[in-house]
């Protein structure tokens, strides 16, 4: 017995925590084990930084006709020479649940569902990892998103009951957490004080201000999210020499004035530079300005890293998962327990943690009534504010004194704005039997905040 359990723990030691940054774009792949140090990123070319897979497909026919999917750049260059049909925006499809039909010709189209086309790209990106670990080895994925979705979220928890045999845990991070987890997870002489980062995409530049509260226990931490969609990088090909120098000058002038807002009143420790549009070439002044007094990093693979940290923070905890808290408009700001009687003495029972994504929290438990029909909770804000007390009356439940009295406590949340709470009446065995009612109560986060 004492070696089935030491050979489970060498298991769980060695097995791998997965970060997937999923974009309408591109998607990028990080993965670590338990004590390593830093993640590594899937590089489509071994010994490069080609870090990005497009989020594409594309239904390949081979000489007999049998179907194959391909993703990324092998479905650009498929479809490219006329082998097959690219499919594009996928993560897209997904949130609308549009479903495509997708064929060479209108004999053979087939209609494929968003969750179908999302589930064929999440498992052939995944399966580029097969070069670098063994798929048994994953313990969790973390997805990260610019934007949540439950639908996408509810789709990805069933395409990721498919692709193993072994029980893979599945989380989602906003890439703000995943910015957060990140940083956390550096020197910390890189956020003594404030961070910022800045996201360039197709679409515009995206800024995340992290700052941090560190006079509460656990230390709240913020990001202030803004998007620059004027920042959007044209076509510059058709341009001539002249016209792009002076654009890209524009351009620089423009980052510059949204950077000196940012710092404006601020010490910002260090700045983080994502996106292949951040060029030496063109925002000089920029740079400039950014590099005085502040370490300034470049790169595009910050989220799914950051992904991966918070995976392994919710299968490794480690001190930091109780010494930090990302609050956001999306998490709960308050932990949420009760006190309760364990023999001679009385313990505090956790229920909801500060710091819990909406989406992600939920609780159940029994618990044994021995004074009198009610449930109080323990509520404490992690922004300093004292803790308060909410009582729930079980209005028409007779309490016996003899420990006879079971119910069923279910902590769950539909949207931001609210904890729900379910109370069932259990019985005690044929002894007394369940009276069958059920008690629902509406915490507003308002109330508790």
């Amino acid at each position: 017995m004492l070696i089935d359990r030491a050979l489970d723990e060498l298991t769980k030691k060695n097995r791998v925590v997965v970060g997937f940054d999923l974009g309408n774009e591109y998607s990028q792949i990080s993965y670590c084990r338990q004590n390593q140090s830093m993640p590594d990123t899937v590089s489509l070319v071994m010994g490069e930084e080609q870090y990005n897979i497009p989020t594409l497909l594309c239904k390949k026919n081979d000489a007999e006709g049998e179907a194959a999917w391909l993703i990324g750049k092998e479905a650009l260059k498929a479809a490219a020479e006329g082998q097959g049909v690219l499919v594009k925006d996928l993560l897209l499809l997904a949130k609308n649940n549009v479903s495509v039909k997708v064929g060479m010709s209108s004999l053979s189209e087939e209609e494929s569902s968003a969750e179908y086309l999302l589930e064929m790209f999440v498992k052939k990106a995944l399966a580029v990892l097969s070069a670098y670990i063994v798929s048994e080895e994953i313990a969790a994925v973390a997805f990260t998103m610019t934007d949540i979705n439950t639908g996408v979220m509810e789709m990805l928890r069933k395409i990721s009951c498919h692709m193993s045999q072994r029980k893979m845990e599945v989380y989602f991070l906003s890439h703000e957490d995943s910015f957060f987890q990140y940083i956390i997870h550096q020197p910390q002489e890189m956020w003594i004080h404030d961070v910022l980062l800045y996201d360039y995409k197709s679409d515009g530049i995206k800024s995340y201000l992290l700052s941090m509260n560190r006079k509460t226990n656990p230390v709240a931490c913020f990001i202030d999210a803004v998007r620059y969609p004027q920042m959007k990088m044209p076509d510059l090909s058709d341009k001539s020499g002249t016209a792009k120098g002076a654009f890209l000058k524009q351009l620089d002038s423009e980052l510059l004035e949204i950077v000196r807002k940012n710092c404006d009143q601020r010490v910002i420790t260090s700045v983080f530079l994502l996106g292949d549009f951040f060029s030496k070439d063109w925002c000089k002044e920029s740079l400039r300005y950014m590099c005085r007094g502040r370490r300034v990093f470049q790169g595009n693979n910050l989220f799914s890293k950051g992904a991966c940290y918070g995976a392994r923070e919710r299968v490794y905890p480690s001190t930091l998962s109780t010494s930090y808290v990302y609050l956001s408009e999306d998490k709960l700001r308050a932990n949420i327990g009760m006190t309760c009687d364990r023999g001679q003495a009385e313990v505090y029972y956790p229920i909801l943690d500060a710091g819990t994504n909406w989406y992600e929290a939920q609780s159940t438990f029994d618990v044994m009534l021995v004074k009198n029909n009610a449930i109080t909770l323990n509520i404490s804000p992690v922004d300093g504010r004292k803790t308060r007390v909410a009582k729930i009356s079980l209005e028409g439940l007779k309490v016996r004194g003899n420990k006879t009295n079971r119910v069923g406590l279910r902590f769950y949340m539909e949207d931001a704005n609210a904890v729900q709470i379910e109370i069932t009446d259990k019985g005690f065995g044929e002894f007394f039997p369940s009276t069958g009612q059920i008690w629902k109560e509406c915490l507003p986060l308002e109330a508790i905040t």
